[in-house]
């Protein structure tokens, strides 16, 4: 008997510990979805069918959001894992945000430099929509939205939504293509950039490398979400011999992860996905 009072004890002290050490964890550390969130609001939003557009207040701010599961993604690889974050001389940072989708990396570059000057490319109409809406509400300063799909000539094409965080550029004869207009970056690359951030789906190697010299001699880091398209080249060993001829350092971290990768057999478009970054 008194041996299994003291086991009832002791789960008692540990899942108060536990309570109290989730509860002083700070965002910056490794915290998660539910802790950023809190219990109720996670739950709420939890609850919400796939898709179905919500909003949500982090980190102080207001947001607006197009589906759950994206959502929750976005938060765990921006808030919680904070892929983004970066150290900079400057107080007001220039940084490039391709693929901005509803502004949440862009909020949270905001909460690390105030006064940074943004320029947010969505293509997504409905995901720009949100972008516009979440900088309004909240009140930002020398943020510039554009509704377009950066690529490597000006014009327009055709981009494929899924109503999440996936949509990319697509085929004329797509059911779920929409007609988007196409940027090139190289009028903003012109002049010192501390901090590019690119997440194109699959567009990202035609881009960096049909900019590569500007990049080269502009960006001070780069960051690049890089998708292998299946059944077309690989093309990031060229992308990174470039940039480590140009001075840069990289480092590579796992996307998706592939727990046996010479047996996993892709499903859709992408056979491998990998967050890199590279700086001077």
């Amino acid at each position: 008997m008194d041996r299994l009072l003291d086991l009832s004890l002791r789960k008692i002290i540990f899942r108060f510990q536990r309570s109290v050490l989730r509860k002083s964890i700070p965002v910056t550390a490794k915290a998660t979805v539910i802790e950023l969130l809190g219990h109720d609001q996670y739950c709420e939003i939890s609850r919400l069918a796939r898709h179905k557009e919500g909003e949500l207040v982090v980190q102080g701010y207001t947001v607006q959001f197009t589906d759950n599961a994206a959502l929750f993604g976005m938060l765990d690889e921006i808030f919680v894992r904070e892929n983004y974050k970066f150290n900079c001389e400057s107080n007001s940072p220039t940084i490039i945000d391709c693929g901005a989708n509803i502004g949440l990396s862009v909020l949270y570059f905001k909460s690390l430099y105030p006064h940074a000057v943004i320029h947010a490319f969505e293509p997504d109409p409905v995901a720009y929509k949100m972008l516009v809406a979440n900088m309004e509400q909240n009140g930002f300063k020398d943020v510039f939205t554009y509704n377009a799909a950066v690529w490597i000539e000006e014009g327009e094409l055709v981009f494929e939504t899924d109503g999440s965080w996936g949509g990319h550029i697509g085929d004329v004869k797509s059911s779920a293509g929409v007609t988007v207009k196409a940027r090139k970056l190289d009028g903003l690359l012109d002049e010192r950039v501390d901090f590019l951030k690119i997440d194109i789906e699959g567009a990202e190697s035609d881009v960096i490398m049909n900019s590569k010299d500007l990049i080269a001699k502009n960006v001070e880091k780069l960051f690049f979400e890089w998708h292998s398209l299946t059944e077309q080249p690989q093309r990031l060993g060229e992308i990174l011999a470039f940039f480590e001829k140009s001075g840069f350092r990289y480092h590579i971290k796992e996307a998706s992860n592939k727990s046996s990768p010479f047996i996993y057999k892709p499903i859709g478009r992408m056979d491998s996905q990998l967050d890199v970054f590279l700086w001077k």
